[in-house]
């Protein structure tokens, strides 16, 4: 039998050590065939705890004849919760296969001193296949246990845009993971991101499981006509969100404002890989956060007032934005049928004239205004969050293919189009998109 207490810091680079440190315990004790899984599933716990919780980290390692038992402590009281991801994202899955790898293993809640997850590691391991692995990306089978559940508040998000909320999830789970990578190469940066992410995450369960629920229940639709090709889930046409919120948790979520700020600010200077957020994104997050804190005040809930602003058609100018593609727009200008360009930003920077024309603008007064000016109220949500998801994914689901659509006329009025649309490269690594539209009316 073996016992050892190990104090580790709050860096990635605790997670090589701790493997080191098992390895080593393991040798010593002459149980060699537990290398591979107790490494794997140490790394993942302990990279957990310096991403989520950024304080010192406890490690317990006992190697007994029957098993190996690992417990790491930190001392972040937020526990951890079942998150569903997209295929595409990039975080979020090692404690399923925590779950899935280990004889057993659980949460133990401290209340405000922490928390312990532990796992058991022994020699009767279940031969796990690659589709196990795959389905196992996610909390499920982690037993949660708190000694001390906290007071909480219930706070209603009205009218939830479930589908814009989605593609936000998606680019906040994106630009955190981002920011923990950046904040570790620039210490000078102090950013709370444990707590940031704990309030982000409070939001987007709660509204993955009302999702869930709609759907169970038949209440979901489609955000986009029959037909088309984007992949965006169903959802329900209303979600009144309500969510309880730990009495003391309204700070997070003003925190969670400004370290996103922050990955914006950043996204914007090219200093990390994603892409800055649309406007919608980052309007959407605004508004949840801002309910949360006013309603944990004693305030009445306010409800999202939607995509349809005037606010959401103009540039914003209020906010740090990148400046416009470097491109020769003459293949737009110049052209004698209905084309309009975007750039990544999802602004209009050329339109040709029979199309601003059919639409009822002057070419000069649409270039500079943003994508959603020219679509319907009722699509813009859908717009928004298959873009963004383009974004932060690369993935291209409507590049090249014929779509029927109705487009916006300047009076209001709707007029029924035939898109194709077109990725071009633009100077820096920046892309335009072109957009060739035929009214069919």
């Amino acid at each position: 039998m073996f016992e050892a207490r190990h104090e580790l810091g709050a860096e990635l680079e605790s997670a090589g050590l701790a493997r080191r440190l098992v390895r080593e315990a393991l040798a010593a004790a002459g149980r060699d065939a537990w290398f591979d899984t107790a490494e794997l599933v140490v790394s993942e716990v302990v990279t957990n705890a310096a991403l989520h919780a950024r304080t010192p980290i406890e490690l317990w390692l006992g190697v007994y004849e029957e098993h190996l038992s690992v417990e790491v402590r930190d001392f972040n009281p937020m526990l951890p919760v079942p998150r569903d991801y997209d295929l595409e994202a990039t975080t979020g899955r090692g404690m399923g296969l925590v779950s899935t790898l280990s004889k057993s293993c659980g949460v133990h809640g401290l209340g405000e001193h922490g928390k312990v997850v532990w796992f058991r590691v022994a020699d009767d391991p279940t031969e796990v296949t690659a589709d196990q692995l795959i389905a196992a990306w996610d909390m499920d089978g982690l037993l949660v246990e708190a000694d001390e559940r906290p007071t909480v508040v219930e706070v209603v998000l009205a009218s939830m845009p479930a589908t814009l909320w989605l593609a936000a999830r998606q680019h906040h789970d994106a630009m955190v993971r981002e920011l923990v990578l950046y904040v570790a190469e620039h210490p000078q940066l102090s950013l709370d991101v444990a707590s940031a992410d704990a309030a982000r995450a409070l939001v987007s369960n709660a509204v993955m499981a009302a999702i869930e629920e709609a759907h169970v229940a038949g209440r979901t639709e489609p955000p986009l006509p029959e037909g088309h090709p984007s992949p965006l889930p169903w959802v329900p046409r209303q979600l009144d969100l309500q969510i309880e919120v730990p009495v003391d948790a309204a700070p997070s979520f003003a925190t969670l404002q400004d370290v996103l700020d922050t990955g914006e600010r950043l996204a914007v200077e090219g200093d990390l890989l994603i892409r800055p957020g649309l406007p919608e994104i980052v309007a959407v997050r605004d508004w949840a956060c801002e309910q949360v804190i006013s309603q944990m005040a004693g305030n009445v809930p306010r409800a999202w007032p939607g995509t349809d602003q005037d606010r959401f058609e103009v540039e914003v100018r209020d906010r740090a934005a990148p400046p416009a593609p470097q491109w020769d727009a003459t293949v737009v200008t110049g052209s004698s049928v209905g084309v309009i360009a975007a750039d990544d930003a999802n602004r209009i920077i050329a339109i040709s004239a029979p199309l601003a024309a059919a639409l009822g603008w002057d070419p000069d007064d649409l270039v500079g205004r943003r994508v959603v000016a020219v679509i319907p109220p009722a699509l813009r949500e859908a717009h928004v969050a298959g873009f963004s998801r383009h974004l932060n994914t690369g993935e291209a689901h409507v590049l090249g293919i014929p779509l029927d659509l109705p487009v916006l006329h300047k009076d209001g009025s709707e007029l029924r189009c035939r898109f194709l649309v077109e990725r071009a490269p633009a100077s820096a690594g920046r892309a335009v998109y072109l957009a060739w539209i035929y009214p069919l009316e």
